[in-house]
């Protein structure tokens, strides 16, 4: 290295530490964890106890707001909660205790003596005296979990968001020393240390002055870059899927019940993939979709006579009742486990926190079906359980994941013919043609609209401020569970351009549509930093038809464009023929995958936006 180059190095080394830090930015907060300690102790039996005490002070009068009232959920049947300390503190330190009229409890119960049917979550609410701006609330908390929800395990994970403030965080873990388990910490100081024959783990954390981050997309989450921990006795996350399957699978076993009911709905069909779409069907309609069991229900699913009887059922319930179908007619399948969230991929530390839904997998057609979205076809997967890791109970396959949306799969295509009368108002027609993701949505959207609704939207839609429009539409029958959709209008609305005078209007169809060419050009104000986002795909094309007063001329049109990047095609094209404007444009996303990169998603933005930008040319005109 050279002399010059080594003294430099060095000289900037040794500048005063506040030249840097004078350049951070901190978050703006409004309030802070004074202090977040628990500590967990997990007996032999793995039962557990765990105490938690949260200091919380606001530092404004909307925080103030929001703290005046704390809430607690457990379990009924597995748990029990105390509160064992709360109160306000006052910014002079003065502590003012939560009097006993202060809580509210709402318990989710059955009938008599009978449990609970779905849930038996207790709500506990801590409504806090006095508390202004400056001043803290503080709670002191005893959770006993009486019976794990996986027999013979624990797992517990927890991350600090890094533009939360925390003053002193202390986790600690009172374990058997021969409990065998898999741990992480992350930006956290660990402690271990044996004592009586058990095994003490103690971390701690600050974050006094969060450091500002550009962000405002969380669609794709990834809890490794974030501070926390996470302790499991699961060796691996096909233990996870034993631990389910273990209790799940015998509930699959067809009975006398589910064997005559999966002739009924299959009938004469023979072909075996017809029936495993009759069946889904069938699931899909008929069982409504419920909350979360209770106890050790959370992970249990119900008997199907259950399921059946009450025409309900969670997702673990609707899984399960329809493998017990498919088993009842030699389809295989599987259930599988998967997270609906924003996490895209699984962390290192197996835990059961990981996974909050439950599917089928099809292995004969290697594929995934998700029978608890009752507007979603057999032949397609909803967006939240696509492109994500996924842990089969029976076959599991390491690093298997469901398939991204497949590129062509969502489409739509609008024909518009406007005609322009002398007076401004348009008459003219709609025809639109939809398949996948955007078929299934105007399909869900279109199950449940009345005629007086339709009416209603219709004469909203083509009207003018001051003069009512009108339309007519035909539609598809939207109650088939299909992948396709189509509708038409024919329309007439007042007001559409001035009668007299020079103006201008975008052009486009009438009406909002699930895949508008517009809703492809959606991108963020800033470019993104450090993180990924979700994305999909999609193709849209514009046909649309303008016919012109012979009075009126066209003085300007918008210019043909074409471009073609960073897996995203726009062309548009407007040919002026005498009164008669042709319009052709056409977008055409073919992003792979459903999370994208910080580069190929800013890389998207610049071209998104150049699209953007000749989408704001007008048709001006003169009459």
């Amino acid at each position: 290295m050279p002399q010059k180059t080594l003294i430099f190095i060095i000289a900037i080394l040794l500048q005063p530490s506040f030249s840097y830090a004078s350049e951070k930015e901190y978050a703006e907060i409004e309030s802070r964890f004074r202090k977040f300690h628990v500590s967990y102790q997990v007996n032999d039996d793995f039962t557990v106890e765990r105490i938690s005490e949260y200091e919380i002070k606001a530092l404004n009068d909307k925080a103030a707001k929001n703290l005046r009232n704390r809430n607690f959920s457990y379990s009924t049947s597995i748990e029990k909660l105390e509160i064992l300390e709360a109160y306000t503190i006052k910014s002079d330190g003065r502590k003012i205790e939560v009097p006993k009229g202060n809580y509210q409890i709402n318990i989710n119960k059955g009938k008599g003596e009978n449990s609970a049917i779905f849930s038996d979550r207790t709500k506990v609410t801590i409504v806090f005296p006095d508390l202004e701006s400056n001043d803290s609330v503080y709670m002191k908390i005893k959770n006993t979990e009486t019976e794990p929800m996986f027999p013979e395990n624990f797992s517990a994970s927890q991350s600090f968001w890094s533009q939360s403030a925390y003053d002193d965080v202390k986790v600690s873990f009172d374990l058997p020393e021969k409990l065998t388990f898999l741990h992480e910490t992350r930006a956290m100081v660990e402690k271990i240390k044996t004592r009586n024959g058990r095994k003490i783990i103690e971390l701690t954390y600050k974050n006094k002055k969060p450091i500002k981050i550009k962000r405002d997309n969380f669609s794709v989450l990834d809890e490794s870059k974030e501070a926390g921990y996470a302790l499991s006795t699961f060796t691996n996350y096909e233990s996870i899927a034993k631990a389910y399957g273990h209790r799940a699978t015998p509930k699959s076993i067809p009975t006398k019940r589910i064997i005559n009911l999966s002739k009924e709905i299959i009938s004469k069909e023979k072909n075996k993939k017809e029936q495993a779409r009759l069946l889904y069907n069938w699931v899909t309609k008929n069982i409504s979709y419920a909350g979360n069991c209770i106890g050790v229900g959370a992970v249990v699913p119900h008997d199907t006579d259950f399921i059946l009887d009450n025409k309900m059922g969670d997702c673990k319930d609707h899984a399960t009742l329809l493998e017990a179908l498919y088993n009842a007619v030699d389809i295989e399948s599987t259930q599988a486990l998967i997270n609906s969230g924003s996490n895209y991929t699984l962390p290192n530390i197996p835990t059961v926190a990981s996974v909050n839904h439950v599917i089928n997998y099809l292995p004969e057609w290697d594929k995934f079906v998700d029978s608890t979205n009752q507007s979603l076809p057999f032949d397609l997967l909803a967006f939240s359980v696509s492109d994500k890791p996924v842990i089969l109970v029976d076959g599991f396959q390491q690093g298997q994941k469901t398939p991204p949306t497949p590129i062509g799969s969502n489409y739509q295509k609008v024909e518009s013919t406007m005609k322009i009368q002398l007076d401004g108002s348009v008459t003219g027609n709609i025809s639109i043609e939809m398949k996948g993701q955007p078929a299934v949505s105007a399909r869900g959207s279109w199950r449940h609209v009345t005629k007086e609704q339709e009416d209603q939207w219709l004469k909203t839609t083509f009207s003018s401020k001051n003069k009512l429009g009108s339309a007519v539409i035909e539609k598809d029958d939207p109650e088939p569970l299909l992948s396709q959709f189509n509708y038409s209008l024919e329309f007439n609305k007042p007001e559409f351009i001035l009668s007299k005078g020079t103006g201008g209007f975008y052009v486009g169809p009438l009406i909002p549509t699930p895949l508008s060419v517009y809703a492809l050009l959606n991108y963020p104000v800033e470019e993104v930093e450090g993180y990924d986002t979700a994305c999909s795909n999609g193709h849209s094309t514009e046909l649309l038809n303008y016919e012109f007063p012979d009075n009126m001329k066209i003085l300007a049109k918008p210019e043909n464009f074409e471009i073609k990047e960073n897996h995203i095609s726009f062309s548009a094209t407007y040919k002026l023929e005498g009164s008669r404007l042709k319009i052709i444009r056409e977008v055409n996303d073919q992003t792979p995958g459903n999370v994208c990169s910080e580069e190929i998603t800013n890389l998207q933005r610049q071209t998104l936006m150049k699209i953007s930008d000749h989408m704001r040319s007008q048709v001006i005109y003169q009459n």
